[in-house]
């Protein structure tokens, strides 16, 4: 259920929005010029019709046509000016809402990239995708329907109640009485707005959350013949959405017709008090006087009913931006460090000094671990599934911080340092490489946007990927489509080899990079990397026998800890573990 917040905490969320607005001063105070000159102008239209009226009803005065032209010209005049200002004043509003709504989206997606990678597995993507989209997009309408519309309207009720005094004070006086059941018919409904937005945001992220889910893995959904049962699933949220949505409508139908009702209660009493004043000439007040005071009056209630609905609108904006700032108040568990002193060009030389580390409290995947790589050594890692390999790479390359001891480059404390200077140093070759969609160059130049035409051909022939690449119709421009699904997973993997490369990383990392190709993809694949990986230092996470047999050393981890460590031959000879995992999975590979 939506959690209830007080009025004070919105508009501390509404006083933390306009600081991006504020930035623009010298736009907002233009718009407010044009505002006030937008709602003077509006004012002077009843005050001409009016007087045309007065005139016109005394058609045997000879010089009344004449006044009356004159009015009319000054009516045109005034038309004219008018819409100038409201189109300057829209166009300027437009540019600056959808500034501001700019600033929004940069200052949240920058602060995505600083957020550790605990956040987005703690998250779906589509909540996260629709913090970036649709909740800015109502920080734009905040701007643009509410803010600014809602301080002319408030600018143009001032200037008609004070206009309405000055055309008969007893008649505004019965105006100023509906005045206080606006308030009261806000006030009944805004707390119950707020909740039931609240709630129909929070079910609309699950179902965009599903959406993007359940799109982006329609293949296992194919796989599984289970269309009719995603159908049925989402065609469920939908309902949800659409209840929740209903109610939304509902509490905004409310307040907008209660306040329709108290606009014609209101025109009401005003036209019939008018009438009598004017029947009467009671104080010279004429018909042209009861037409104009009614057209005022136009002008007072139109805008309060504006502003009931903008009310729906911010009710709706600071719903978005408590999810904004929440988000942008979230802290990454790898502190900011953009302080600390980056790290300097590796030799690639790796300490793990006693390092222990738990996602959960209580909970250690990696219990005191202890190992030396040597600059330019290969190093496999071994064991069975949830061993803990893929974690001991995520905290070298400081996705995560160790809970208990400290991992060293170069005799250099990694958490002491900046992480960019790390990582930019470190290249890693995962099991499943995302590319992105774009062309082939493009996602080889990912790690390093300079690199030359030639330089990028290179690296792909090191890693043999240039054969394939250049038997497609557009070579290195060709489209890879959205994670690659044009390209095979050998292509696909082999381009990863080859964009780790062209960024020319001290140390590399290689994620069972093999464990889910055909013999033949292997086979260029294992060529590659034994090229890719001379001069540097590199740690393998080993699915087959192809990179355990050369290594200068092999880990064998167990339950998050170090059972076996040594060569090949020496893990041979010793009967443990590994022994059994070699016979086990790798003795069909093995050489003659």
């Amino acid at each position: 259920m939506a959690k209830k917040i007080s009025q004070a905490e919105v508009w501390k969320t509404l006083r933390r929005f306009y600081g991006y607005i504020f930035p623009y001063g010298w736009q907002l105070a233009l718009i407010l010029l044009l505002l006030i000159g937008f709602s003077v102008l509006q004012l002077l239209n009843p005050k001409i019709f009016g007087r045309v009226i007065d005139l016109a009803a005394h058609p045997e005065n000879p010089g009344n046509w004449h006044r009356i032209v004159v009015l009319l010209v000054w009516f045109a005049i005034v038309q004219i000016v008018r819409t100038i200002v409201l189109l300057a004043r829209n166009f300027l509003m437009q540019r600056v809402g959808m500034r501001v709504t700019c600033d929004m989206r940069i200052a949240v997606f920058s602060h995505l990239q600083k957020l550790s990678l605990r956040f987005y597995e703690g998250r779906h993507t589509g909540k996260i995708v629709s913090r970036v989209t649709e909740d800015t997009a109502s920080a734009h309408q905040l701007v643009t329907g509410a803010s600014v519309n809602l301080l002319g309207d408030l600018l143009t009720i001032v200037f008609v109640l004070v206009v309405l005094v000055r055309q008969n004070l007893s008649l505004a006086l019965v105006t100023y009485a509906i005045l206080p059941f606006f308030i009261v018919n806000y006030l009944w409904h805004r707390r119950r707005m707020r909740f039931e937005s609240r709630r129909h945001r929070r079910n609309w992220d699950k179902v965009v959350s599903f959406l993007n889910e359940r799109i982006s893995s329609n293949r296992l959904v194919k796989a599984f013949a289970a269309e009719s049962r995603e159908i049925d699933s989402f065609r469920g949220r939908i309902e949800d959405d659409y209840l929740h949505y209903n109610q939304v409508v509902w509490r905004n139908t409310l307040l907008s017709t209660g306040a329709e009702l108290l606009t014609g209660f209101g025109t009401l009493a005003v036209l019939a008090y008018g009438s009598w004043l004017a029947f009467g000439h009671h104080g010279g007040f004429t018909v042209g006087d009861l037409v104009a005071f009614w057209m005022y009056l136009t002008y007072l209630y139109a805008p309060i009913i504006r502003l009931v609905e903008s009310s729906a609108v911010i009710q709706r904006a600071v719903v978005a931006l408590e999810k904004i700032f929440v988000l942008l108040d979230t802290q990454p568990h790898i502190p900011d460090n953009d302080q600390k002193p980056s790290l300097p060009r590796l030799a690639g030389r790796i300490e793990f000094q006693a390092v222990s580390f738990a996602y959960r409290p209580g909970q250690e995947i990696i219990r005191n671990v202890d190992f030396t790589v040597a600059s330019g050594a290969l190093i496999a890692l071994v064991g069975p599934s949830g061993g803990g390999k893929s974690t001991l790479i995520s905290l070298l390359a400081r996705f995560y911080d160790p809970t208990g001891g400290r991992i060293l480059v170069d005799c250099l404390d990694i958490a002491a340092h900046n992480s960019h200077s790390l990582r930019s140093q470190i290249g890693i070759v995962m099991q499943d490489n995302i590319l992105f969609s774009g062309t082939i160059a493009e996602n080889l130049k990912y790690g390093r946007v300079d690199a030359t035409e030639a330089e990028m051909i290179e690296a792909a022939k090191a890693a043999n990927a240039h054969e394939f690449i250049a038997k497609l119709p557009q070579g290195y421009r060709s489209a890879v489509g959205e994670r690659g699904v044009q390209l095979s997973g050998g292509q696909r993997q082999r381009l990863a080899i080859a964009r780790v490369l062209l960024k020319d990383p001290r140390i590399l990392i290689f994620d069972e990079a093999t464990s889910a190709l055909d013999t033949h993809s292997e086979r260029l694949i294992q060529q590659a990397t034994e090229r890719v990986m001379k001069g540097r230092t590199s740690l393998v996470i080993a699915h087959r026998l192809s990179t355990v047999v050369n290594a200068d050393q092999i880990i064998v981890l167990r339950g998050g800890a170090i059972i076996e460590r040594g060569t090949h031959a020496q893990l041979l000879a010793q009967g443990g573990l590994y022994r059994e995992l070699y016979q086990l999975q790798f003795a069909s590979a093995a050489p003659a």
